[in-house]
């Protein structure tokens, strides 16, 4: 095949990484939400007029189904904290999309953060060390325990663009392997 606009060379292989890169950290949430109980409405790579790129997930809405503040920070954290975690091994420079993707993921920290002391889990945002740490550690290692789970949701986002709640919720329980999450958020490993 013959390039005609010599800039189509670059554009199509750089769209396609990017989305890949936003796909992967997109994926990790997913999955993290997926094993935290978490409803996933959305998620997605492309953006329109509509709608933006990212993932719809309403993890504060589960506050009465969990009826244990303090496990339910601890998974909002890992929910928020495991794309950049799973971004660490990219070794290209990051997309403009993925650069949107921290951003709106550091909001959602300092939303995680405000929501502890306004549960009165924590008196106030500098107390929510702990919460955010074991967030962090229960992130790490769920993302070493579904790190196939996790490419395997990325390739399929990238194919389709956009997976809406149930179609998700069917791709994942027909995917995912069995884990106790439970156990996972108990271990005592990175």
């Amino acid at each position: 095949m013959q390039w005609k606009d010599p800039e189509l060379r670059v554009t199509l292989p750089e769209n396609l990484a990017s989305q890949q890169q936003n796909a992967k950290h997109l994926s990790a949430r997913a999955v993290v939400a997926y094993r935290a109980g978490f409803p996933v409405a959305l998620l997605s790579v492309t953006s329109s007029s509509e709608r933006p790129s990212g993932i719809v997930c309403d993890w504060k809405g589960q506050r009465d189904s969990f009826h244990n503040d303090e496990k339910l920070l601890g998974r909002a954290f890992a929910f928020v904290y495991v794309g950049s975690i799973a971004d660490q091994a990219i070794s290209d420079p990051i997309s403009d999309e993925l650069r949107k993707e921290l951003v709106s993921d550091m909001s959602s920290a300092v939303e995680a953060r405000q929501t502890a002391v306004d549960w009165g889990v924590a008196k106030a945002v500098k107390d929510t060390n702990p919460y955010a740490h074991t967030g962090y550690k229960l992130a790490s290692r769920l993302l070493r325990m579904d790190q196939p789970l996790i490419e395997s949701l990325a390739r399929e986002l990238t194919s389709q663009g956009t997976i809406e709640a149930d179609a998700l919720k069917k791709w994942l329980d027909g995917n995912a392997s069995p884990l106790n999450f439970d156990e996972l958020e108990t271990s005592i490993t990175y």
